[in-house]
């Protein structure tokens, strides 16, 4: 069975042969080992992607929402696409690195009058069809020849208009300047809009990543009338696309969910949830029953388990998703946000590895649960319970 086939028959509550992987894999270790990849190299656009799908099957990843580059971190990429297609004045943002992040570090505003002069404009279906069209298609296309699956992923209006603007500035414009805050949301959620429709026109999978960081380890970032208010009517609009095409959309954001689940899914009646974050944020197993009958993409732990437990710390963490919410065919496994620089390859090997040799279907429940005995006592960060912390 073919990754795409495995794809469609899982979210359609079919017979697929076992659970998925799915992760966004900014490593650069399973770049250079199952890739080729070297940091002495150039490598244009093509072979970036070539080297990420290969990478991808070589260490058992199967679907994506993006592709990694170690030399160009994503941030600029986003500036670049904000200065064509929502017109802001080139240069005027400027994004510094360190480490393994970028983060946009000049502004050319620092108050509600001067945003308001530099605002971004809305943008322009055809001149985003003509640029991204043809680059979606070349992704989609080179992933699908290493039988990979890329699926869509915009991200949210409410993101969108803190990272422009400032997480500060954003949250006083709420008060002093509602109506630029309504315009730079518009702006945003119509340039996530026409992406997701483009990724629809793009032979993509059923399925439409928007990542929506609302939520930090203390609950929500803004108040959840608000962001019903302002983003839940851009939200559905992001989503129309792939559900007119009775696809699936995931609803991702860090951080504890809290009351925001009511929201998510409830009133948005979102299919997917990612990433499902740990460490006193999510217990992701009180999430499933509490929500049967949606889907969960996630949720080894990203912060503690990855980086810093042993090798039978990432499979007992593995084996107790499949155990408990794998018989219900609507677990996706990979971390609990993202396989960042600070996990160590054999952790991710063992990750992917667990899901490909106890994931397949009928589940062998009693032999997971033997395996599960016999890696207590090699546990180095893994509790009893330690899921239910986040109470």
């Amino acid at each position: 069975m073919t990754n795409a086939a495995r794809l469609n028959e899982t979210l359609s509550m079919g017979q697929p042969d076992r659970i998925m992987t799915y992760d966004y894999a900014d490593n650069s270790e399973i770049l250079t080992a199952y890739g080729g990849w070297s940091p002495d190299e150039k490598y244009s656009f093509e072979e970036i992607l070539e080297l990420n799908a290969r990478a991808h099957k070589g260490v058992g990843l199967d679907i994506t929402r993006a592709y990694h580059d170690p030399l160009n971190h994503w941030m600029h990429g986003k500036v670049e696409n904000w200065e064509r297609y929502l017109k802001i004045v080139p240069g005027s943002l400027g994004v510094e690195s360190s480490g393994d992040t970028s983060w946009i570090n000049r502004r050319p505003f620092s108050n509600s009058a001067e945003l308001e002069k530099f605002m971004p404009q809305m943008p322009v279906l055809e001149e985003i069809r003509a640029g991204y069209g043809p680059v979606i298609s070349s992704i989609v296309e080179t992933f699908k020849a290493y039988d990979r699956v890329y699926i869509g992923c915009v991200e949210g209006p409410l993101s969108d208009a803190y990272t422009y603007a400032d997480m500060e500035l954003l949250s006083m414009a709420i008060y002093d300047a509602p109506e630029l805050v309504d315009r730079l949301l518009a702006v945003m959620g119509e340039y996530s809009r026409q992406l997701a429709l483009i990724y629809a026109e793009n032979d993509t999978p059923p399925l439409q990543f928007m990542g929506e960081d609302i939520a930090g380890t203390g609950g929500p970032i803004f108040s959840p009338v608000f962001i019903e208010e302002k983003c839940l009517p851009l939200w559905d609009k992001i989503a129309a696309p792939i559900r007119e095409r009775g696809g699936k959309f995931i609803y991702h954001t860090d951080g504890r969910y809290g009351e925001l689940l009511n929201l998510i899914f409830g009133k948005f009646d979102a299919d997917c949830l990612n990433p499902i974050e740990r460490c006193g944020c999510n217990d992701i197993f009180d999430i499933f029953e509490r929500y049967p009958d949606r889907f969960y993409f996630g949720n080894v732990c990203c912060e503690t388990t990855l980086p810093f437990g042993n090798r039978w710390d990432v499979e007992d963490e593995t084996l107790e998703l499949i155990e408990k919410i794998g018989p219900s065919k609507r677990i996706f496994i990979g971390s609990s946000s993202e396989v960042h620089e600070k996990i160590p390859l054999l952790n991710i090997e063992v990750m992917y590895g667990t899901v490909h040799e106890y994931g397949e279907y009928p589940l062998d429940i009693d032999r997971i649960r033997k395996r599960r005995a016999e890696l207590k006592s090699k546990l180095a960060v893994r509790e009893e319970g330690a899921a239910k912390d986040w109470k």
